[in-house]
């Protein structure tokens, strides 16, 4: 767990080079989402498990590297579980971190940050909080602050300048496009993702994590996500 965290600016930069090191898992996709329990009582591996795959089966694994897992299958979903202290991570190739039904059963008792994005660049920064969906933000598309009514649950990320669209101009003869999307387009997303979830929880993503074996739990993907 961190303390003492330096701003977002300075995390956007450690993420920047963590994505640019010889650790950082290739360019194909992936979900990290950070489990915070309101008790401060963490989730046992069972318990993880069991949300993410819902009254559907599961399995448990013994701790394996990322780069000994294969490429997900349907049936056999893998997801690496670890912790910070009482916070929960977890890390996955695809998307099972950014479904509501999954964010609403992780979030029981708990806020839970997520940020994805697959090879194609498709994305999505989540938040849930109390079996409560409540964000799913686009970085490409973010709209503005006022476009969000859970974004006052999260405020680290309400606080960030340069994360959301700028307000349309005033002046009617200036451009009125709300959204510019060449405008975003030197916007690193990936790192403010990363950046904003561990300046909100402390729960910090590093070389050497990527490196360290993980237990790991596998679900069926197309059941856990009903």
């Amino acid at each position: 767990m961190n303390t003492g965290q330096p701003p977002t600016a300075d995390l956007c930069e450690y993420y920047r080079r963590l994505r640019s090191s010889r650790q950082w898992p290739g360019a194909a996709g992936m979900c990290w989402t950070v489990v915070v329990p309101d008790d401060g009582r963490a989730l046992t591996l069972d318990q993880v498990a069991a949300r993410l795959a819902g009254n559907t089966p599961y399995q448990l694994h013994a701790p394996a590297p990322l780069d000994a897992i294969g490429p997900p299958e349907q049936d056999a979903y893998p997801v690496f579980v670890d912790w910070y202290g009482s916070t929960t991570v977890l890390f996955e190739w695809d998307y099972l971190g950014t479904e509501p039904v999954v964010l609403r059963r992780l979030s029981a008792g708990a806020r839970v940050y997520s940020a994805w994005w697959n090879v194609n660049a498709n994305n999505l920064l989540s938040f849930a909080a109390g079996g409560e969906h409540l964000l799913a933000i686009d970085a490409f598309f973010p709209g503005s602050r006022e476009d969000h009514a859970g974004l006052a649950r999260w405020p680290e990320l309400l606080a960030m300048t340069d994360f959301f669209a700028e307000p349309a101009p005033e002046d009617p003869g200036e451009d009125e496009d709300e959204d510019d999307l060449d405008g975003r387009a030197d916007h690193d997303w990936r790192t403010a993702f990363l950046a904003v979830i561990d300046h909100t929880t402390g729960a910090r993503l590093t070389r050497e994590w990527l490196e360290q074996p993980h237990p790991y739990v596998t679900v069926r993907m197309p059941d856990a996500t009903r």
